[in-house]
């Protein structure tokens, strides 16, 4: 592959589970990837543009026995997936703690948070204001899976089934803004059986840590689409399957810090004869 050194790398992979994607992207930026600077150590880290697509995202190994963190983070410890869907740390934001959870952005997207308003405010920075209720003192966010769930189920050929997380007056002035940025999606029928219905499920993320962070992401993704396609499917009393689904990185990177370890995985799995 032959790379400009004034372009950034964009990539192709292509798998039959999450956990064959991970490892094969992995060997991409790593054989592939840009040496670039970044915010979070002075070592440079391995950076490309990546396009993965998943043929059988729910088929086994959803997760790749090499990847340890995504292991401990699902498999021992399966407190991402609640963070993501039930949004069990969504008061953190409130508190201060936290700049986002991707739960507060999907199903309450726009929902005021009175200590990052008051940030904005001291440096005398728009914001936008909702509706508020009679009822209720603050402003109130947009649930966005509600309208989405709504939408496919009335218009199932429709090609603007999507979701975003991007808040523009806070996400460019504060710190920690969120790495997904929108989820697309389509449904996509059995043009023989004239039944059968599939979900087709793309994510778009602005950057990301390949190595620590792509694996546990992915995996709630995917579990985010099952339940999407479970909702649809009660909607409109036809069952629908996720299918495929793909993921998009603008800066998809392996840091520095984590070479190392790259470096080991692959040494194991080569003495143990295993295809990357």
């Amino acid at each position: 592959m032959k790379i400009n050194k004034h372009q950034l790398p964009i990539l192709k992979v292509e798998a039959e589970t999450c956990g064959e994607a991970w490892i094969r992207t992995v060997k991409a930026v790593w054989d592939h990837g840009k040496i670039m600077p970044n915010h979070y150590e002075e070592e440079p880290s391995k950076e490309a543009s990546v396009i993965v697509n998943v043929i059988n995202p729910l088929k086994e190994p959803r997760i790749h026995k090499a990847d340890y963190v995504s292991t401990s983070d699902i498999r021992l410890n399966p407190t991402y997936v609640k963070e993501v869907l039930e949004g069990s740390i969504d008061h953190k934001v409130d508190e201060g703690n936290l700049s986002y959870t991707y739960h507060r952005r999907l199903w309450n997207w726009g929902k005021r948070v009175p200590k990052q308003d008051e940030d904005l405010d001291s440096r005398n920075l728009p914001k936008a204001r909702f509706f508020i209720k009679d009822d209720l003192k603050e402003d109130l966010g947009i649930n966005q899976m509600e309208y989405l769930i709504e939408k496919m189920a009335a218009e199932t050929i429709s090609r603007k089934l999507q979701v975003t997380t991007w808040v523009p007056w806070k996400d460019l002035k504060m710190s920690g803004a969120p790495c997904l940025q929108r989820i697309w999606f389509r449904i996509i029928e059995d043009t023989d059986l004239k039944k059968e219905r599939y979900l087709t499920m793309e994510t778009h993320w602005r950057s990301r840590d390949l190595f620590k962070a792509w694996g546990s992401n992915v995996f709630a993704m995917v579990e985010m689409g099952k339940w999407v396609a479970a909702e649809l499917s009660k909607k409109i009393g036809t069952e629908i399957i996720l299918s495929q689904y793909v993921d998009f990185s603008n800066s998809l990177h392996i840091y520095g810090s984590d070479f190392k370890d790259v470096q080991d995985v692959f040494t194991v799995l080569k003495k143990r004869g295993m295809m990357i």
